[in-house]
């Protein structure tokens, strides 16, 4: 199993699409975390729906933190350009792979305890629809 969280979204659209695609994939459990404006008024219910009609689970968060201490998730990797190299067979089942969603950074305190990584194969820059989309891909196609 396997857990990508999108962090600060504000746009409804994009929370659909993240939702809508992590579903497609088999194993993995999509996580919200700190959504505000439309999208969390709007698109983290629509979300909701979605999830409840796929009967599939959706986990909407606080915190960066509160992975570990709500989900007992130890190992997570942001996604950035700037992180270390590291290949996607090499992330642990279990781990949480959190992409930005919005302008919203997290902050220097929210990612001491997360490892900042840059994906091998994957080019830099990508909207977070299409990240999603390319490492999922690229995860199923290594198990098989």
């Amino acid at each position: 199993m396997l857990y990508i969280a999108l962090y600060a979204p504000s746009s409804v659209q994009r929370v659909i699409d993240f939702v809508k695609t992590v579903y497609a994939f088999n194993d993995v459990i999509p996580i919200i975390i700190r959504p505000y404006g439309a999208a969390s008024q709007i698109g983290v219910p629509e979300a909701f729906r979605i999830s409840y009609k796929l009967g599939k689970p959706l986990i909407l968060v606080p915190e960066i933190e509160d992975l570990e201490a709500t989900l007992g998730i130890s190992k997570r990797y942001f996604i950035t350009d700037q992180g270390s190299e590291k290949k996607i067979e090499d992330i642990e089942e279990g781990s949480c792979i959190i992409i930005n969603g919005g302008d919203q950074e997290p902050s220097k305190k929210e990612l001491l305890t997360v490892e900042q990584i840059r994906l091998a194969r994957i080019p830099n820059n990508l909207p977070s629809p299409a990240l999603v989309s390319a490492l999922l891909i690229i995860k199923k196609e290594l198990i098989h």
